[in-house]
């Protein structure tokens, strides 16, 4: 099977500048990993390369001994656990053993994993939430270990978890590739959780709805029933309040934190 996104199994991964087309390849890269995965599911394909483990058969064991083979990186993408909080404080520990060893360690978490775990949990241990972010994305569950073995693994909402450790070369690129890309369009932790900690309210949500439908200053300073000094106020305010410095940077943030779902 062709594992490229860009169509070549040999092709290096793509960089691809603009929103529609980071999210054209985040499609693309899911789509191959799927594939990949249901080829492997029936236990017949994929051979050394692409190994079949069920949690309950060493699983947890297995990856925290994928993180500490690392030997310069590691990167840990997570959307839904596959046991609850608890069971990974081993895992934690590895993590910060391998930033004291001077390893690059990169965590990235799903909106919803973050919102079911506490700030303080999360910012408990700075080393590792220096090296933190989240992404409003699906994507599944990841370890990726010096670029040359990862692995992937479903959360609790599947009815039989499994999970797989990557060796192929070419799916190696692709899931390296989509982590990469979830990364770069993420936010700091700490930058996350200070914005949905400061919630906007009724005006400030009508006013990201505004420039997210492209309305002149005028029109949406109307709408708002208040005058144009005020609502480019707001505006200004708002892009303090989400670190960017133009319009269209603030529709990228907001949704990202899912700030735009509100009607």
């Amino acid at each position: 099977m062709n594992y490229d996104v860009a169509g070549s199994s040999r092709s290096e991964p793509r960089h691809v500048d603009g929103g529609e087309g980071i999210v054209e390849l985040l499609a693309k890269s899911r789509q191959l990993i799927d594939r990949a995965m249901d080829e492997c599911r029936d236990d017949r394909a994929g051979g050394q390369d692409i190994v079949r483990v069920r949690p309950g058969e060493g699983w947890e064991q297995e990856l925290q001994r994928l993180l500490q083979q690392s030997r310069k990186e590691a990167m840990l993408v997570v959307s839904s656990p596959l046991r609850i909080q608890p069971h990974y404080q081993s895992s934690r520990t590895v993590v910060e053993e391998l930033l004291a060893a001077g390893r690059l360690v990169r965590l990235l978490y799903s909106c919803h994993y973050v919102e079911t775990r506490s700030p303080d949990m999360l910012l408990r241990h700075p080393q590792v939430h220096a090296q933190t972010r989240v992404v409003d994305a699906d994507f599944y569950n990841m370890i990726i270990i010096d670029k040359q073995v990862a692995a992937i693994w479903g959360g609790l909402g599947e009815q039989r978890p499994h999970g797989f450790v990557v060796r192929e070369p070419a799916l190696l690129r692709v899931i390296h590739q989509l982590a990469s890309i979830l990364w770069d369009s993420a936010s700091d932790l700490s930058v996350y959780l200070e914005l949905r900690s400061n919630e906007f309210d009724e005006t400030a949500l009508a006013v990201l709805r505004a420039l997210n439908q492209g309305l002149k200053d005028e029109v949406a300073a109307r709408q708002l029933s208040v005058s144009l000094r005020t609502y480019r106020r707001y505006v200004a305010d708002i892009m303090m309040r989400l670190g960017v410095t133009t319009r269209f940077q603030i529709g990228v943030r907001a949704a990202e934190l899912g700030l735009l779902d509100s009607p």
